[in-house]
């Protein structure tokens, strides 16, 4: 039938009910558990007899969050959709047993992708287990599940192996029934924000990345009135403060601000992710971002997720949503480079750069955006990791000269000294890196050259220097390994210029008098048969010479529309003259 009886507790299964379509059909729902006879719910004539005891008027109080705690959790579970079938969904809530206060499973509501005898065998094998999570007992936690109440912060990996099994009693068990990839999230009540629970969640699959179930548990859970962390944001149980509020607005405020004046098409801050989750990473547990993502394990991430940005190009919006899906490192890059040094750095074109060095230039190439300057912003208003910011300014696409971005610096100091609590990092020089010109022969061991102007003024020249020498010398010697790129077009392509000097005299032989003899005769009667030799020759000299195609696809105009603006911010986002109807103003606190 539709209802599949289990041999334990009296629990039934409900099939799933979701209709999916679109790409979501490939998704996989639950098989959610019913029970048939709920816990015991003191009777009317209990009640009345008792009605003059406080303590068990509280209890029957108690018993009713719970149970309304329980219905809101099985119909969240009700619209999960995982990407596999072999996936266990099970919620844990704190229970007082006497003087303690136990974390069981017992009762509470569960769900199965496929209902199959190892996910059974495991969900029994859970309602046999019980946590202390007694505040006195904190050295007792041998169970993620224990830590995450206690903590409100989510505990995952993607290899149950990575634990050790006094930090994780069910690792066997779990091995056992093929369950390899682990999550477990706090659940919160939105209302008076304490942790009701924990939502745990075993995949047989080994994910590199949690971040789509994170996701999807939190959308389930808001639609209860419920909540759990968010991939790429700030914890779901703090509250930013007024003070923060108003210092991000002031952010967004110069974002906004230059882009304008210098009709930017994008600009964003960057700052330090929080470390807000927990991972098990070679049987070490340790504090990591909110990306849920193993690339990040082990090192200190930028984030972007929650902070002003402003976007003037509507065709940079699909660029800047991978920005706030994706975490820089802080040791690489020049966002990363720009927060070290307390400085500022400039990118001429990020898109030859290496996805190892900037995870983004895919995405930057898609929205053909090239150069890129960022600058260091401190906050002296506090004294935290928080009060750091990188602010990054896309220039304009048709931008060919290094020039702008002195006048770029004189604005932004404008603006950062007309708004009250910030300073600036040095810009006096400013930094620049530039790509190798070759892209063929560009790689990861390849060094940028640095160019560095001093930005006192607009008016003097750029000072160039390299760090490596590509000017040709009649005298200088010739390395092996960079033949191919200092070697002339001729040398390259001996026959080009033979083609064309070819070309040239065969057409210089042709006089007035014989065009007059020719006129109406076909083309190959005309030039003896050598019509075909020539546009060959033309075909040639256009593919064989790869720097003349480059330089062309280069070149050609962006057909972008310029003419919409999307603002990010802290909410305020003014629609002006030319925006198209309808545009929003885009915020994320």
């Amino acid at each position: 039938d539709y209802v599949m009886e289990m041999l334990w507790n009296k629990i039934s299964l409900e099939p799933p009910t979701l209709q999916l379509s679109g790409e979501s059909r490939y998704l996989t729902p639950l098989w959610v558990s019913v029970y048939e006879d709920p816990l015991h719910e003191p009777s009317q004539s209990d009640s009345s007899q008792s009605i003059n005891s406080c303590f068990e008027l509280q209890a029957d109080r108690l018993y009713s969050y719970h149970r309304k705690i329980t219905n809101k959790i099985r119909a969240a579970l009700k619209i999960l959709t995982f990407r596999e079938q072999h996936v266990l969904v099970q919620f844990w809530s704190p229970r007082d047993v006497g003087k303690h206060q136990l974390l069981t499973t017992v009762d509470q509501p569960f769900g199965l992708g496929v209902v199959d005898e190892e996910l059974c065998w495991y969900r029994r094998d859970s309602e046999h287990k019980a946590f202390l999570v007694d505040k006195d007992h904190e050295e007792e936690d041998v169970s993620p599940l224990a830590r995450v109440l206690r903590r409100g912060l989510p505990e995952w990996t993607s290899d149950l192996t990575s634990y050790k099994t006094k930090d994780f009693q069910q690792q066997e068990c779990a091995i056992r029934c093929n369950l390899h990839g682990y999550l477990a999230l706090p659940v919160f009540d939105s209302t008076s924000g304490s942790c009701v629970g924990v939502l745990e969640i075993l995949t047989s699959f080994k994910y590199m990345s949690y971040a789509f179930e994170v996701q999807q548990v939190h959308k389930a859970l808001e639609k209860q009135n419920l909540s759990s962390p968010q991939v790429f944001d700030w914890p779901a149980t703090k509250v930013p403060i007024e003070s923060r509020l108003n210092k991000l607005d002031k952010i967004f405020g110069i974002l906004k601000g230059v882009c304008d004046d210098h009709s930017l098409p994008l600009a964003q801050a960057w700052t330090v992710s929080s470390s807000d989750s927990f991972v098990a990473h070679n049987e070490v547990i340790e504090k990591t971002c909110n990306s849920f993502d193993t690339r990040c394990i082990g090192k200190v991430c930028m984030s972007t997720a929650a902070l002003p940005f402003h976007v003037r190009d509507l065709s940079m919006w699909h660029f800047r949503k991978a920005c706030s899906e994706q975490h820089l490192d802080k040791g690489r890059g020049f966002v990363g480079k720009a927060l070290l040094d307390r400085g500022s750095c400039y990118c001429k074109d990020v898109t030859e750069l290496s996805e190892e060095e900037y995870p983004l230039v895919n995405y930057a190439r898609m929205s053909g955006l090239t150069s890129c300057f960022t600058i260091f912003l401190h906050s002296v208003e506090g004294d935290g990791d928080d009060d750091d910011y990188v602010l990054e300014f896309f220039l304009r696409l048709d931008n060919k000269d290094n020039k702008h971005v002195l006048n770029l610096v004189q604005t932004l100091k404008h603006y950062v000294e007309a708004t009250s609590g910030f300073e600036l990092g040095e810009i006096s020089p400013v930094e620049f890196t530039e790509p190798p010109r070759v892209v063929s022969h560009l790689s990861s061991s390849t060094k940028p050259n640095t160019i560095r102007i001093s930005s006192t003024t607009t008016a003097k020249p750029l000072t160039i220097k390299t760090d490596s020498s590509d000017s040709e010398s009649s005298g200088s010697k010739t390395d092996p390994k960079n033949v191919a790129i200092q070697r002339s077009p001729k040398q390259i392509h001996p026959n080009t210029q033979e083609c064309k000097q070819s070309g040239k005299r065969k057409l210089e032989s042709l006089t007035m008098e014989a065009i007059k003899q020719h006129v109406g005769k076909p083309l190959d009667q005309t030039l003896g048969g050598k019509s075909s030799y020539l546009l060959s020759s033309k075909r040639s000299n256009s593919v064989t010479n790869p720097k003349l195609s480059q330089e062309l696809w280069l070149q050609q105009p962006s057909t972008q529309s310029v003419g919409h603006v999307w603002v990010g911010g802290i909410g305020k986002g003014s629609s002006r003259k030319g925006e198209c109807k309808g545009s929003k103003a885009y915020s994320k606190i």
